[in-house]
């Protein structure tokens, strides 16, 4: 079975099975084929064993399937989005949402920090279902033009779930900003991911991460103070294929020291769940190891 067949009938078929059973199901399907998944697995356990030399072969073939176990599932996700968290999908379990409604009931603009790791849209889904109107600033996907049509179309159905769920704008860092200003001066709610990274970032800053440091764009420090809005920060935690709990952060006043907080938030899940962290494949763009007296 290819991509493509996944995609265009394999996940929306699995969509259209009742209760939690499509959730039960995808992992089976997997997101890709046998010959790219041997392949992705193989380059998790080296990036493992680099990353976690004291790891054992058999924690690293683990993390890797439980990697593998996670793009599928956020492939069902995307595609069954609205029963995410309702009485025909997973549950979900919201700690700290007192955090978000202390923002709210401010009615003052605020950013939502989130990461790249386990179900991104399990926190918009449980924020949504207590009934928070929110907007996403992300990196370009739909207008990517290496995209063929089957891997358009179904992107295009994720974008719309999440727009369905958030009942708000979804903007790309390719399109003017404008809008983003304006509507957290306005007093709209926006979400952004911290460890993005693509080649023509210029504004970078450096943090202890696993060791070495790692260089993430500025962005939404010099967001938050630009237009004097707090941050909050939300990440997710997969307890099963069919239960997942999201935890709130509030974060420091001084935007700097929110996205540091973030990222040592980050590290230590990641130094945790290494599986569940999406950006592996990227790391030797953004990260370097550093020793004692370097870093001194």
């Amino acid at each position: 079975m290819s991509n493509d067949w996944r995609m265009q009938y394999g996940y929306p078929g699995l969509a259209r099975l009742p209760g939690t059973l499509p959730w039960k199901l995808a992992p089976r399907l997997g997101r890709d084929p046998r010959e790219a998944r041997r392949s992705t697995e193989d380059f998790l356990l080296m990036r493992f064993e680099q990353m976690f030399p004291q790891s054992t072969p058999a924690q690293r073939m683990q993390w890797a399937c439980a990697h593998m176990d996670m793009l599928a599932l956020e492939m069902i996700d995307g595609t069954a989005l609205p029963r995410l968290g309702g009485a025909n999908g997973p549950s979900i379990e919201l700690e700290g949402w007192e955090h978000v409604q202390r923002l709210v009931d401010r009615k003052k603009g605020f950013i939502i920090v989130l990461t790249h790791f386990d179900r991104l849209m399990t926190s918009l889904v449980a924020f949504a279902r207590k009934g928070l109107k929110m907007n996403a600033l992300t990196m370009p996907v739909l207008d990517n033009p290496d995209l063929d049509p089957v891997h358009r179309r179904f992107l295009t159905r994720k974008v719309n779930n999440l727009v369905g769920v958030m009942q708000g704008q979804y903007r790309s860092t390719s399109e003017s900003l404008r809008p983003v200003h304006e509507g957290l001066a306005a007093g709209e709610v926006w979400i952004i991911l911290a460890d993005v990274w693509q080649p023509t970032f210029g504004r970078l800053r450096k943090h202890p991460f696993l060791g070495g440091e790692i260089s993430l764009p500025t962005g939404i420090e010099r967001l938050a103070k630009s237009t004097g809005v707090p941050l909050v920060h939300a990440i997710s935690y997969t307890q099963a294929v069919d239960h997942l709990r999201v935890d709130v952060d509030p974060l420091p006043e001084d935007p700097k020291a929110a996205v540091d907080a973030v990222i040592q938030r980050l590290e230590r899940d990641v130094r945790e769940r290494p599986w569940a962290w999406w950006q592996w494949g990227v790391l030797d763009n953004m990260w370097q190891r550093t020793n004692g007296e370097e870093r001194l």
